[in-house]
């Protein structure tokens, strides 16, 4: 059964918000039978509220926004808590801390999954904030992994697309043959697999498209999660 109320933080994009809602039903479902569906409290931010917070000068303001948030989450009862989305990981070290609830870390739990696979150097797709920062390539690092990230251009490219389609829940055939060129020159650099490092990238891109090994996040975020959850 499930021990553990699941928090998340989404509607950074509503769209994969929407698919962590659907998958941690499924599969806590496919753990403990179907007659359950999961315990979830979600605090469903505007996108417009974290951008623009995390666009001013310093971390101040958008720390103290998801600070918030997660209190909201523990005062309405969740037992831990998820940011539904990667780039919103690169304030987590200081935003977690103060929160006081146990967290499940997309970029920790990605990181593990690739180490357990035979891949020792990925591609990094996702955000700006998440290709060109840190936060990935430390923790795969420490996990014995190389990170590639696509060119200065290349990255553009996909931040526009997340931005302006996909978090609004448009997904075009023009927009995943960008995607899948951008996976091709990574493959030709040597890649051996591909983090799609941002949770509405599964929603456009799925593994029957690609050769290479694609690791989805929000799945094995969800996966740790109702792991997590159903722990005595």
């Amino acid at each position: 059964m499930q021990h553990k109320i699941i928090g998340l933080i989404g509607g950074i994009g509503w769209a994969s918000t929407l698919e962590y809602y659907r998958l941690l039903n499924e599969m806590l479902v496919a753990r403990i039978g179907p007659s359950h569906s999961a315990r979830i409290m979600l605090v469903s931010i505007d996108q417009a509220d974290f951008v623009a917070r995390a666009a001013q000068p310093g971390s101040q303001a958008i720390e103290q926004f998801l600070v918030a948030e997660g209190q909201r989450l523990r005062g309405m009862g969740a037992d831990f808590f998820l940011l539904c989305a990667n780039g919103a990981h690169r304030f987590a070290p200081a935003v977690v801390p103060r929160i006081g609830l146990p967290f499940i870390s997309i970029v920790e739990e990605t990181a593990k999954r690739v180490q357990q696979s035979a891949v020792r150097k990925v591609g990094l797709l996702g955000v700006k904030q998440t290709m060109a920062g840190s936060f990935y390539h430390q923790a795969l690092e420490q996990c014995g992994i190389a990170t590639v990230t696509p060119e200065a251009a290349d990255q553009e490219i996909l931040h526009e697309i997340i931005y302006t389609e996909l978090v609004q829940n448009i997904f075009t055939d023009a927009s995943r043959k960008i995607f899948l060129g951008i996976i091709e020159k990574l493959r030709l650099q040597g890649v051996q697999g591909v983090i799609l490092g941002c949770t509405e990238i599964p929603l456009l891109i799925q593994q029957g498209d690609v050769d290479l090994p694609l690791f989805n996040t929000m799945a094995i975020h969800c996966e740790a999660a109702v792991a997590f959850a159903i722990e005595d």
